[in-house]
């Protein structure tokens, strides 16, 4: 145990912290209020990475230093969110201009409340603009925000053409319409292997949205090896089902998760494995 008002000296001299901010950490550090901190609390504070550092901030004023923060070259880059209350469009400003163009794998987090998201489809855009060109793999999640249709049509403008991987979740998103979804599955590049969506809770969306990636399946997504699609509706029919089923190519992982009031109780058993675990869809016959 090493006493609280030891370690503040040594943090004074290292951390260009004001004396409020110390207080503060070290108050947080001092979960038994006992006056003395263990070693090794503070040793993993001091030790964090720079993307531990960036993900405690929490208003857009911190974020203010996010490009200065990041080690020259980076390419590879991993944030997660788990407050983001208090973020405004200013927020994602900063960081889709501070995004570096070396970057190689890019995921991003927003874990928002219900009711304190202050983001709008202009700071998601400003967002998207910073994507690197190059970015190979990329991973988005933005819970509990309304993002309309404008929203996922800015993403779609700006999707890299280099991707390999695309991991996107909207999951308890009901804002957004078959018109936004369907432009975003269009811009997918046809270099993708890996391709996980989650859109769930979002009653709105309808076969449009299944026909949209089938005709995306069936022109440009003939290499895609891993799919994940979770997106539960009513509106969905039996016939849209089908179709996008019949335009899937044989791939090892698939995962396709829906609930609507019209989807038969068989439809999984109308996939086949190949020797070789390569999953297809062989219609109402492979049953027998």
């Amino acid at each position: 145990m090493v006493p609280v008002a030891f370690l503040k000296k040594i943090m004074k001299v290292c951390c260009q912290m004001s004396d409020p901010d110390l207080d503060r950490l070290l108050q947080a550090l001092d979960t038994e209020r006992t006056g003395k901190v263990p070693l090794s609390h503070f040793i993993s504070w001091m030790f964090r990475t720079f993307e531990d550092k960036i993900e405690e901030w929490t208003t857009d004023d911190e974020l203010k230093n996010f490009s200065a923060v990041l080690p020259p070259g980076t390419e590879k880059l991993t944030l997660s969110f788990v407050c983001p209350d208090k973020f405004t469009d200013t927020a994602l400003s900063h960081i889709g201009a501070g995004l570096p163009g070396t970057l190689q794998k890019l995921a991003l987090a927003f874990e928002f409340s219900w009711t304190e998201c202050k983001i709008t489809c202009g700071g998601f855009a400003k967002l998207a603009e910073g994507l690197p060109k190059g970015l190979t793999s990329l991973d988005l999640i933005v819970r509990n925000d309304e993002l309309p249709d404008k929203a996922l049509e800015s993403l779609a403008d700006k999707l890299p053409s280099t991707l390999t991987r695309v991991m996107l979740s909207f999951k308890d998103n009901a804002e957004f319409t078959d018109k936004g979804l369907c432009a975003l599955i269009a811009s997918f590049p046809a270099t993708l292997l890996e391709l996980i969506l989650n859109v769930d809770a979002n009653p709105q969306l309808t076969d449009t949205t299944l026909q949209a990636f089938a005709s995306w399946l069936s022109s440009s997504g003939s290499g895609l090896q891993k799919l994940y699609l979770i997106s539960n509706s009513s509106k969905y029919t039996q016939n849209g089902l089908k179709e996008l089923c019949s335009a899937l190519p044989s791939m090892k992982e698939l995962r396709l998760e829906f609930q609507s009031s019209e989807a038969e109780p068989d439809l999984g058993s109308q996939f086949v494995v190949s020797p070789d675990n390569l999953i297809t869809f062989m219609g109402s016959g492979s049953a027998s």
